[in-house]
Formats: C-alpha cells, sequence, structure tokens
C-alpha cells in the first residue's frame, strides 16, 4: 500500500514487546483461510506467515541507479536483468500473470516469510516452481539443526483458477527445512488445511475429489512423519450411515454424512487430562441442513458427535485451549452468540464429551422454523423460515386484515454444491420481519446430505434443481404455509440461474423474480469467468487444469442447451437484476445483454450494478440498497 507502513508487532502480557518494520520486505499479509497463516516455531524464537510477494520495481528517472543503491553499470540490452536500471523498469514487472480470482483481484501471489524475533531478521522464502503456498505451520524439531515447515501448495501450470469456495483444485502437502530450496511433497490431489498433532508424530489434512464439483465430501488423512507414510483415516461417505460403522479402522457415528468443512480450525487440539491420547481433533462440519461440531480421537479412532443435531440450531467451534473450546451457535431468528465447553474423558467405554455453556437463551423474535423434505428423496430438503404472526412490521406484506397466508419467498442457495443451514442469515431475517415466509432449499447436489448426493446434480444442472425448486414450493402451498397467489423468488449466483431458467420455464408462477449476478450464459460464462472448469464440470464435460479446454462449437451447443440465455422470449413476469460491477466469478456482461435483450422485447424488467463490487454483493451500501431494492420490487409485482 502506498505510503503505508508494515510491521509485525510482538506482544507479552499486554505490553509491545518488539515491533519489526517489514514495509520494505514485501507486501500485504494474507489473512485469508485459503492462503494465510500465521505460526510460532516450537522454540518460539520464530515466526512464520504469508504476505505478498515484493513488487517489482517501476522505472526511475534515466540515469539513476539500481534498486538498493548499487551503481548503475548499464550493461548490454541482452543481460538478463533483474530489478530496474535507470529508465527502465524490472522486466517482470508488466509480464502477464494471472491471479487466484475473485476476492483476490489486484493481490500479488503470497510468499512464506519467517522472522526470527531475536535478531529481527526477516527472510522472503522462495517458493517451488509453480506453487503457490499458504496454511504454514512448523512442524516439530528433529535431529537436524533446522527448522521444518510443513504448508499447501496450490499448483499452477498455464494459469491460476479462481480458489475461493473451490476445494477442487490441484495442489498438494509439502515439507521444506528452512534455509534450503528442497521441497518434498508428501501428498498430491486436492488438499488443504494441514495441521501438526500435539505428539508432534503426524499431520493431519483434508482431501477432496481433483475436479469435477468445486465442493464435495472431503476425507481427513494422517501423514506419519516417522515412517513418511500416509492413511485415510475418515473416507469419503457416499451415503449417510445406517448405524455406527467402522471404516477406515474408525468408529464413525449413526447416521454420518461425511466431512464438509472449507478448513480446520487453526487451533483443533484438545488436551483433556487422563484421556490415554492427546491427538485429539476438533473441527466442524455440515451434517444435512445443520452445521455440527465433532472429535476425532486419533488413537482410540473414534469420530464423536459433540452438538445436536435437533433442527434448532448451527453450531461451529472456534478453536481449543486444552480441555476448553471457544464456539458459537445461530439458530434463524438469533445471529450467533458465543458458546464455551469443557471437554472430559470417560474410560469406559472410552469416549470424549463436552459440556457446552451457552451465553444465553436464544429469543425466537416472532420468527419460526421447520425442516420440510420428502420421505422419498433423502438427498435433500428445505428450511422453511417464517414469521409466527402478523405484526406491525409485517404490515406491507401480509396483515391480520390482508390476505390468509403468508407471501412466500422461494430461495434455494448458490453453488450448486453449497448448502443453506440453521444458522442466521440477515437477509432472510430481514426479509421474514417483512412478513415473508422464506424457503430456503437445498437441492440435490448440496453438501451434507454424502458424495453420492453431490454427485447426482451432475450433468443436470437444468433439470433436477428445477424440478427440486418447484417441488419444495408446491409442498408449501399444499400445506397452506405459503400463498400460491402471492410466491416469489429471489437466487444468486447458481440460484440465480435457476431463477432466469424458471423466469422461462414457468411464466407466471412467481410474481417476481430478483436474480442477484446469476449465470445467464454459460458459454459466455465460461470464456470470461475466473473459474471456467465449472462450465464445463457442471454439464458432466472433463476439463484439464493443465490444458484447458477449447470452447469448440460442440461444447458451446451444450452449454446454450442448458442456458437462461435461450428462454428469454419467453420471459413473462417482472424481474430484478441485481449486478456487481467488480465481479470476477460471473462478470456483468451476460447479464447485462440478458437485461437489454428483455428491454427490447417490452419485458417488465429492471436493473441495477454496483460499481467496486464483486460476486457476494457485500458492500455496506450494496446491501442495503439491494434488500430496500427488493422489498420495494416485491410490493410494486403484488400491486401487478
Amino acid at each position: 500500500m502506498s505510503g503505508s507502513r508494515r510491521a509485525v508487532e510482538v506482544w507479552r502480557n499486554s505490553t509491545l514487546n518488539k515491533c519489526i518494520d517489514v514495509t520494505d520486505t514485501h507486501g500485504d499479509f494474507y489473512s485469508d483461510s485459503v492462503f494465510g497463516s500465521l505460526s510460532w516455531s516450537n522454540d518460539n524464537k520464530s515466526i512464520v506467515y504469508s504476505a505478498e510477494r515484493p513488487e517489482y520495481s517501476k522505472a526511475g528517472p534515466d540515469g539513476g541507479a539500481r534498486d538498493g543503491g548499487a551503481e548503475d553499470h548499464g550493461g548490454d540490452i541482452t543481460d538478463d536483468i533483474i530489478g530496474s536500471v535507470g529508465g527502465v523498469a524490472d522486466p517482470r514487472l508488466y509480464k502477464a500473470e494471472s491471479d487466484w480470482g475473485e476476492t483476490f483481484s489486484g493481490k500479488r501471489p503470497p510468499v512464506l516469510v519467517v522472522v526470527d524475533v531475536s535478531s529481527m531478521d526477516v527472510r522472503v522464502l522462495s517458493s517451488p516452481a509453480g506453487i503457490t503456498p499458504g496454511q504454514v505451520q512448523f512442524l516439530p524439531d528433529k535431529s537436524s539443526s533446522r527448522a521444518r515447515i510443513v504448508f499447501t501448495g496450490y499448483k499452477h501450470s498455464v494459469r491460476k483458477y479462481g480458489i475461493v469456495y473451490c476445494q477442487n483444485r490441484p495442489s498438494g502437502i509439502y515439507i521444506a527445512e528452512l534455509g534450503s530450496d528442497d521441497y518434498e511433497c508428501i501428498y498430491s490431489g486436492a488438499v488443504r488445511s494441514p495441521r501438526v498433532t500435539p505428539s508432534g508424530k503426524g499431520v493431519v489434512f483434508l482431501s477432496t475429489m481433483l475436479g469435477g464439483p468445486h465442493a464435495s465430501t472431503s476425507e481427513l488423512v494422517y501423514y506419519d512423519l516417522e515412517r513418511r507414510l500416509s492413511r485415510v483415516i475418515v473416507p469419503i461417505i457416499q451415503r449417510p450411515l445406517d448405524g455406527q460403522q467402522k471404516l477406515e479402522s474408525t468408529l464413525l457415528p449413526d447416521g454420518f454424512v461425511g466431512i464438509y468443512t472449507e478448513q480446520l480450525p487453526l487451533s483443533p487440539w484438545l488436551h483433556i487430562d487422563g484421556a490415554s491420547s492427546q491427538d485429539i481433533l476438533v473441527f466442524n462440519s455440515t451434517w444435512r441442513s445443520t452445521n455440527v461440531i465433532l472429535t476425532l480421537d486419533l488413537d482410540e479412532q473414534k469420530l464423536e458427535l459433540q452438538s445436536p443435531i435437533d433442527n434448532m440450531s448451527s453450531n461451529s467451534v472456534l478453536g481449543a485451549n486444552g480441555e476448553l473450546l471457544a464456539g458459537v451457535t445461530s439458530t434463524p431468528a438469533e445471529p450467533a452468540r458465543l458458546m464455551v465447553g469443557k471437554a472430559t474423558f470417560e474410560k469406559s467405554p472410552s469416549k470424549v464429551c463436552v459440556q457446552w455453556h451457552r451465553q444465553q437463551n436464544p429469543s425466537t423474535a416472532n420468527i419460526g422454523w421447520k425442516i420440510m423434505n420428502d420421505a422419498c428423496n433423502t438427498q435433500s430438503e428445505s428450511i422453511f423460515v417464517y414469521p409466527v404472526q402478523p405484526s406491525h412490521n409485517t404490515r406491507y406484506f401480509w396483515s391480520k386484515k390482508g390476505q390468509k397466508h403468508r407471501p412466500l419467498i422461494v430461495f434455494p442457495h448458490g453453488g450448486p454444491h453449497s448448502i443453506t443451514t440453521l444458522g442466521y442469515n440477515p437477509l432472510v431475517s430481514g426479509l421474514v420481519a417483512l412478513g415473508f415466509g422464506v424457503l430456503l432449499v437445498n437441492f440435490t447436489g448440496s453438501l451434507g446430505f454424502g458424495q453420492d448426493a453431490v454427485l447426482a446434480q451432475i450433468g443436470n444442472m437444468d433439470t433436477l434443481t428445477i424440478d427440486e425448486i418447484q417441488e419444495a414450493a408446491s409442498l408449501i402451498h399444499s400445506k397452506n404455509e405459503g400463498d400460491a397467489e402471492a410466491t416469489v423468488y429471489l437466487g444468486g449466483s447458481y440460484s440465480g440461474y435457476t431463477g432466469a431458467l424458471l423466469a422461462g420455464l414457468v411464466p407466471g408462477f412467481y410474481r417476481g423474480i430478483v436474480l442477484r449476478n446469476p449465470v445467464i450464459s454459460i458459454g459466455e460464462n465460461a470464456a470470461i469467468s475466473d473459474i471456467p472448469d465449472w462450465c464445463w464440470a457442471e454439464l458432466g464435460i472433463e476439463y484439464d487444469f493443465d490444458a484447458p479446454s477449447e470452447l469448440t462449437p460442440n461444447a458451446f451447443s451444450q452449454m446454450w442447451k442448458a442456458s437462461p440465455s435461450r428462454l428469454v422470449d419467453k420471459v413473462r413476469d417482472p424481474l430484478l437484476l441485481l449486478l456487481g460491477a467488480q465481479d470476477r466469478r460471473v462478470p456483468p456482461a451476460q447479464s447485462l445483454s440478458y437485461y437489454y435483450r428483455l428491454k427490447a422485447a417490452n419485458a417488465p424488467v429492471q436493473c441495477k450494478v454496483y460499481p467496486g463490487v464483486g460476486h457476494p454483493l457485500n458492500s455496506v451500501e450494496a446491501e442495503r440498497d439491494s434488500f430496500v431494492s427488493i422489498g420495494r420490487f416485491y410490493a410494486s409485482a403484488f400491486r401487478k
């Protein structure tokens, strides 16, 4: 950042012990969950973290010196010059270089930085060719005098691909000795989140299917540092388990659906007095339509559920320290509340138990919710969130003097391989407060229902999901939980895509349709998105990361047949587009083209574009304006 200084501060007992200036050593710190990391060495003398690579030098004045003050000897034009010389920028400055897509626009790639706290020496480590490092931790000391680190290395040969929300990227777990340029890849595939065990005997990490769906079921892998061997300790689960079962030598609980989490906690290890093992891992996972907390005793080889599955709340762990855990719990009616857990160990039978202490009792705030499912379909279900009774706040859309049934918003999630859980969502809460019942559809392909459910959606993105969304809405109508004459739609990204399809396929079903950064033309998106592989993978077409697939006429034809663009002349219902001008995931050009075509056809369409905002539309102004715009749009649609 121009004009800004960066420093590493070391605090001890609320006192600033040291301040080490690193402004000239590297760029901004990485603090995200993909690349960000910070780890202390075992002797507490060094730290390692991730930061932007130093910026290459721009051209200086003619006749100036090289950066660093070295004398400019001129040299021949054919010399391999590194750094800027008088009047000439560093040759690497303007070299075409892809970035990691959405949320990483304009950021230079991360490097690993080691700081010796005592000497205040700062070193930027070299990275293996074609590897971007992150999630670094120190390994336990061994006979070698050099400290060792373990990290995730994301691989790229031809280009980098958008990585946020994408767990299927080619990557490896690497080990290196500081001071050496030798790196050992101990596991390769689509891996992430290495965590060193407290015993120092091994490293655990997550592994997911390489390529294909961007998120799916993960397996937990253990690497034995002494034997230099890896083994799966929690496998990929194809279907929810019927009863307690032992797989890969690990005892898994009844109903277990597999591991679904972006990253393991940064402090994931419990230390429980009396336990036979001190390698007890705690982490979050999605379990159908909720988040749960799990513990895994590596020595006892036992995975246990530590939060309820009662369709009432969603729970996550932040980290562990000794026998204590910090977590959060939330419901559709109440934002996340802090909770503290204390872990104990029962010896007969051996079992980890966590007693949770919550901050306060939850308040329903005139908001109710229930799980809606079809007994014949175990791969999907919906969460219905609704106002319990009419109130002053609901008067514009649902009043005692007005319609008998609540107006209904059908709101599937994006992805498609994502999930809506029983946790708090301010947008949903706000819409319910206005008087809407909100149907959150977790269709087949959503996470938390087993790997078979994820894969069942592949190749059916324009059919299966559409059918399940309509079935879920019709179920609400049949139970008189929502007004069939006052049903509207809200979707974003992939569910913006399904909403645009529904606008052309079932005109008249929805009184109004709101689409946030929707996929309108898959073929156009394949050419400009930071995740072009999505456009092939969701149609069931193989994509090669090392030799990016060509958008041939045949491929484009397949994409066109599944795209809402082909249905533009069928749209009749009011439609509102909400777009982020800086969206890298689903760039707005295709939606603007759709908007212009609808306007030309005199369709009732509106469009808003938020400058400087990306795919999630998550700036304060974009969130404020889009919420108000949605409310006004639905009110207008109901008057027609």
